[in-house]
């Protein structure tokens, strides 16, 4: 079942169980109006840490046939409960490209340990591998967590490499899921190629609500309004507004559930 909320000035909104939207996005629905989410439409994930965007993203890559979640932080443990394979080389081991000739599922971590100046380098170099190999053999639906850290100039240097992704992946059916904390530490391509939806977690930085409705072409102080009702719930973390990429859909209200 779907809920209306309070009708908004100039958004409409609804309420829907995290379940119906998987499904949804699986298949498409009527009503609330949701598109199915295709091989070559992006993703972005956007607010504070410890709010739910990686386990919000897990939920939505279990959608996905062929998965590689970059983990630029090394080991992080929202991923590793998530029952992925991880790996630390690319190409994937044998077995991994004969599942996926066979037409098998394949979810896979892709970072290793990263705890000394040996283990970085080593991490940031297979950062840079994946995202080559995603580009180059398409049909993968790339998760890079933490995207901040890719592109920040002081660590990983690999933003540009992510925004040609984000801007000629499609062609290949190549999606690309980001979570990231700000919109001023990305480039703008992370939200503007958004080709299916945002997904805006509760917070009180109302100049990165704004920004992230007017990237959207949404009405930011309606999105605004959503976000100060979300923030003061009690159970508001996994709590999640959905900003479909077109104007004429419903906002999204959903809670993802814990991995």
């Amino acid at each position: 079942m779907t809920s209306p909320l309070r009708q908004l000035e100039h958004e409409r909104v609804e309420g829907i169980g995290w379940d119906k939207f998987l499904i949804a996005l699986r298949r498409g629905s009527r009503s609330p109006l949701i598109h199915a989410w295709q091989p070559g439409d992006h993703v972005a994930l956007v607010g504070p840490t410890g709010e739910g965007k990686t386990t919000l993203a897990v939920g939505l890559l279990s959608l996905r046939q062929y998965v590689l979640a970059l983990d630029p932080k090394g080991e992080d443990t929202t991923l590793a409960r998530s029952g992925y394979q991880r790996i630390t080389r690319l190409p994937p081991p044998g077995h991994i490209q004969d599942d996926v000739a066979e037409g098998k599922s394949a979810r896979l971590i892709v970072g290793g340990a990263a705890h000394d100046e040996s283990e970085d380098a080593a991490l940031e170099d297979l950062m840079r591998r994946a995202l080559d190999y995603a580009r180059h053999s398409g049909g993968w639906t790339l998760y890079v967590d933490e995207f901040q850290l890719l592109a920040d100039l002081r660590m990983f240097r690999l933003g540009s490499r992510v925004e040609r992704m984000l801007i000629t992946a499609r062609k290949d059916g190549t999606s690309v899921m980001t979570s990231f904390q700000a919109l001023a530490w990305v480039p703008k391509a992370a939200v503007r190629q958004a080709t299916a939806f945002v997904v805006l977690f509760p917070t009180r930085d109302r100049d990165m609500i704004q920004a992230t409705a007017r990237g959207m072409g949404r009405n930011w102080q309606d999105v605004v309004y959503l976000m100060d009702r979300m923030s003061r719930r009690r159970d508001a973390r996994y709590c999640a507004l959905v900003i479909p990429r077109s104007v004429r859909d419903p906002l999204l209200v959903t809670r993802a559930a814990q991995v």
